[in-house]
């Protein structure tokens, strides 16, 4: 039986690298059913770009603002109407897919019921503007429900949903998510099975433009983690925030061990004493010990 996948292409002032994206695309060993490509208002010329491309191609679908903002423009690709497709698979303007990109996915993605929520992301390989490697990411320790609640593993440009995943994440889309790939992380651990692909899927193109760079570097690791850390980019209550959003929409249907889990990390909102005791039994960590060792100095400094 034919997979029937479909490519949600955010684009905005993208036109410097989109070509190179969309040949990547097309180029697959699996070849895609449906691309869609929503606008989020660009300036430039990515709209006369993809209006060109997409006239040769009647699976092309172009889909033009206003603006949103690169979270919403995601969640407004996976929203629209489409009965038939099995996969879908997020797509930024400014990379390049390796040739068998889809088909690992795919292959991945089946191994497993399509009745479960399934969500497929994978390691990355870094490079510059002009495609040169520059590194590899980290591939995670462990993907869980735990991590999610406090950290992403899931580059978006990466993801790949089947309908399941994507019917259940549509069905109770939030006002307000950090990042579309991080809520669709949260959702599939808590319901169903994340795989996470050691082999680099795609080409992740380093600018200046990036709206989420990435960097392989261990030093630059450590220096972004440090300003992080002293800008307070961590801070906020940005991720209790996330896991207070996370209950509100999805609370009532929540497995026993993981409402204990979102229950528990939820009192880190609360007084000295309450994230003391919290971070003396902490359930939700972070893939590095570095990392996790500043989440719980920002749990008891109310921070998070």
């Amino acid at each position: 039986m034919k997979v029937r996948i479909h490519v949600l292409l955010a684009s905005y002032n993208g036109s410097r690298f989109l070509q190179g994206q969309l040949d990547s695309i097309e180029s697959q060993t699996l070849p895609v059913s449906r691309i869609t490509v929503r606008d989020d208002g660009s300036t430039d010329s990515t709209l006369t770009l993809v209006q060109e491309w997409a006239a040769e191609r009647p699976n092309v679908n172009l889909v033009r603002g206003p603006r949103l903002g690169v979270t919403k423009n995601f969640f407004a690709l996976l929203t629209n109407q489409d009965e038939e497709s099995d996969f879908f698979a997020f797509s930024d303007q400014d990379d390049v897919w390796l040739p068998d990109k889809i088909e690992n996915a795919v292959s991945g993605l089946s191994r497993h019921s399509a009745d479960e929520p399934l969500m497929y992301c994978s390691r990355l390989e870094y490079v510059d503007e002009r495609l040169r490697h520059l590194g590899y990411s980290r591939i995670p320790r462990r993907v869980d429900f735990g991590n999610a609640l406090v950290e992403n593993i899931a580059t978006g440009c990466t993801v790949v949903l089947n309908r399941r995943a994507r019917d259940l994440i549509v069905a109770r889309l939030p006002e307000k998510a950090l990042v579309h790939d991080w809520w669709c992380y949260l959702v599939v651990s808590a319901f169903g099975k994340v795989i996470y692909d050691p082999r680099p899927s795609i080409k992740y193109r380093q600018h200046g433009n990036n709206q989420i760079g990435g960097t392989s570097s261990a030093h630059d690791l450590f220096r972004r983690r440090l300003a992080r850390f002293r800008m307070g980019d961590w801070g906020a209550k940005r991720l209790s925030s996330q896991a207070l959003a996370f209950e509100r929409y999805f609370g009532d249907i929540l497995a026993p061990h993981h409402k204990r889990v979102l229950e528990r990390f939820l009192t880190v909102r609360g007084n000295l004493w309450t994230r003391l005791s919290y971070n003396a039994a902490m359930d939700v960590w972070r893939q590095s010990r570095f990392d996790t060792a500043i989440l719980r100095t920002l749990i008891l400094m109310g921070r998070v």
